[in-house]
């Protein structure tokens, strides 16, 4: 029998709490968003320039549409001649100014694209690559059990998308796998449109009664959210209100996904059989308003539950959410029904999926994810990055850390809690002076006095049955293909003892 010996796998080492940050106001974003803006007024100068084109053609139809282009005087011709000069000239400039335009724009999308793919390839390459250092923890009796489950789970989420991209490139030489795929893809489309409509046609529905947590004092950004830790068992979200020299402002904060206490033992049967409690305000009908609705549920009670707290047309808005919660603040950050009657300043995110695309013009954002945290990849969808988004990706072995959770122990609020205070004890090492501008910046806004009003919601019945229904209906289809696999995989092996 083979027996591992402890000198083969080597001793379990303590991970260096490590830094990683994208964004922020360097010179490649600046650059790039001093092309954007100067393109944005090409655009509108190439506007002009066809709109004094066409008033020069209109000039030269009246004029020589009529009589007096007939006028026998020698000027006539030398004024048509010069007003076709013009108007050709016109509209050279304006197609000049639309082809730079479109130009910087393409160049704009081509390096957010693979800027993009770099960040989110290179961090799992760099995570799958711990590898050796992590398998001692794995192994060793002494190993950081919470630390290793964490980054394994992390691990087969960033394999799970590479495999995805491998896929996808077989498919363009291989015709049968192709159609594989797509026929895969469709169906993934077809169930998402069903949560989509099932989702649109929910209500959330902001409950009467609030509850008011205990007054606290922030002192930067790690107090602040620490002043948060109790909205999870209390609501669904909060607002604190302060009065500052530019008038209201008004902070929201979002906590994370509320999962029946038994899911880790739910299978595939019961998600058939409709068991899968849907009742829960920050439940899955939520994560179906964040992931294929943009949150318009949810923004739709925060804004019921700011105009009860006071708020007015144009106060300041700063959202915090924490891991879905981090998704819906995303969403709000990039327009609907707040931004158009509030005036968001900042967005905070802990341990939240991507979202692809742009944040609304004059919103700074800043992210925090662990390495070794999953939920950032599910979705494998890269927030674009530009000079008001930081972008924060930090390693932290906890002391303390337990196995546990659906996601792992990186996930936890606690466990992000812990690696934010450390990097905001030492942002010098671990930030550019851009990045700690940002951040120094962020503090400043959230530090004060709290008081928080925590708000609940439900769902109306008829809107939870309908996603409780698609659910159900997307389970059955596994459950039967399960069984199809099963019965497949059962007759060649009797096949097999036959031939023995």
């Amino acid at each position: 029998m083979y027996i591992l010996r402890v000198d083969q796998f080597g001793e379990p080492r303590d991970r260096e709490f490590a830094v990683q940050a994208y964004g922020g106001p360097t010179q490649a974003n600046l650059v790039l968003e001093t092309l954007q803006l100067g393109s944005q007024q090409l655009r509108q100068a190439a506007r002009i320039a066809e709109e004094q084109r066409q008033d020069l053609a209109s000039i030269a139809d009246e004029i020589f549409g009529s009589l007096a282009g007939f006028a026998p005087h020698w000027r006539i011709p030398l004024f048509g001649a010069q007003l076709g000069i013009s108007t050709a000239q016109s509209a050279i400039g304006s197609s000049a100014m639309e082809r730079t335009s479109d130009a910087v724009e393409r160049a704009h999308e081509s390096y957010r694209e693979t800027e993009s793919l770099v960040v989110r390839w290179l961090g799992a390459a760099q995570q799958i690559t711990q590898y050796p250092e992590m398998y001692p923890h794995i192994v060793h009796p002494q190993g950081d059990r919470a630390l290793a489950a964490a980054w394994a789970r992390t691990a087969l989420v960033n394999l799970g998308h590479a495999g995805v991209l491998l896929f996808a490139r077989a498919t363009r030489k291989q015709p049968a796998i192709r159609a594989s795929g797509e026929a895969g893809g469709l169906v993934a489309q077809t169930l998402l449109e069903e949560v989509r409509r099932a989702s649109k046609a929910s209500t959330q529905t902001l409950n009467v009664d609030s509850q008011q947590l205990p007054r606290m004092e922030s002192h930067g950004l790690t107090d602040y959210l620490e002043a948060q830790a109790g909205v999870a068992a209390a609501g669904d979200f909060s607002i604190s209100s302060s009065t500052t020299q530019t008038g209201q402002r008004h902070i929201v904060h979002i906590p994370g996904l509320e999962l029946p206490e038994d899911l880790e033992d739910m299978d595939l049967d019961a998600l058939a059989a409709g068991e899968l409690d849907l009742s829960a305000g920050r439940g899955v009908n939520s994560l179906a308003d964040a992931v294929t609705n943009d949150s318009a549920n949810l923004q739709e009670v925060i804004g019921e539950a700011l105009q009860r707290s006071g708020a007015e047309t144009g106060d300041e808005l700063l959202i915090s959410g924490y891991s879905q919660g981090a998704l819906h603040a995303l969403n709000i950050a990039a327009g609907g029904r707040l931004a158009r009657r509030y005036r968001i300043s900042q967005v905070v995110t802990v341990a939240g999926p991507g979202r692809e695309g742009p944040i609304a013009p004059g919103v700074r954002t800043t992210s925090f994810q662990d390495v070794n945290d999953p939920v950032p990849r599910l979705m494998n969808e890269q927030s674009q990055l530009s000079s008001a988004r930081v972008e924060i990706h930090y390693e932290h072995q906890a002391p303390e850390g337990r196995v546990g959770g659906i996601f792992g122990q990186s996930h936890s609020y606690t466990h992000n809690l812990e690696a934010i205070r450390i990097l905001e004890g030492d942002a010098n090492t671990h930030l550019d002076a851009g990045q700690r501008e940002h951040l120094r910046e962020l503090a400043e806004e959230l530090s004060g006095e709290h008081q928080a009003t925590v708000y609940s919601t439900e769902w109306d019945a008829a809107g939870t049955e309908r996603v409780q229904q698609t659910i159900t209906e997307w389970a059955g289809r596994l459950q039967s293909g399960t069984e199809e696999v099963r019965s497949g995989t059962e007759q060649v092996l009797s096949g097999v003892d036959r031939v023995r």
